[in-house]
């Protein structure tokens, strides 16, 4: 309808008008028809007492606004009065789920398969605890010097570690 600003207004106004009349007032259809019909009866007349706030409307303008109505609002005016004064159930939006969580590992690697060998675990499976707890002298031969086979292991261990190896990979999981 290319309403400006105050005919916007205005047409805001009167559609909460009657929205009220239904919600809040519970009037049934022909008194709302009729409370829209004393809103619009000054449209078009000079005299300023009778026609309002609704003066801003032309003839054509009120007209539509009325076929407007018809359609919109007094067609599914049952609907609204449904929407407006009948109960409502309150939905559940959320879910509880419960998850169980499996038992803390004691050791780092899960137990062995059905086919593969118990010592071959227990080599892999040694706890990083209890090897902190040997003696710090078993590296050492008899006579308390280290033995070249514990040498040449922490050498080669060492040997060519940069800081770029501490970068950490994480590979996909296989399904």
């Amino acid at each position: 309808m290319n309403f400006n600003l105050m005919q916007l207004s205005q047409y805001m106004n009167l559609l909460n008008f009657l929205l009220e009349n239904l919600s809040d007032k519970h009037m049934t259809l022909e008194d709302n028809i009729k409370e829209l019909g004393r809103a619009m009866a000054g449209i078009g007349e000079t005299d300023s007492e009778r026609s309002g706030d609704l003066d801003v409307f032309s003839i054509d303008q009120a007209k539509a606004i009325i076929d407007y109505m018809n359609i919109s609002l007094f067609r599914l005016y049952k609907l609204y009065e449904h929407i407006f004064h009948s109960p409502r159930e309150e939905h559940v939006i959320s879910n509880e789920y419960m998850v169980e969580l499996a038992p803390p590992a004691v050791t780092p690697f899960p137990a062995p398969s059905e086919e593969g060998t118990s010592d071959m675990y227990a080599s892999l499976s040694a706890s990083p605890i209890a090897a902190d707890m040997e003696p710090k002298g078993s590296d050492q031969g008899l006579l308390g010097e280290p033995s070249p086979e514990a040498e040449s292991f922490k050498a080669g261990a060492v040997a060519g570690f940069t800081g770029e190896d501490q970068k950490l990979t994480v590979l996909p999981n296989p399904k």
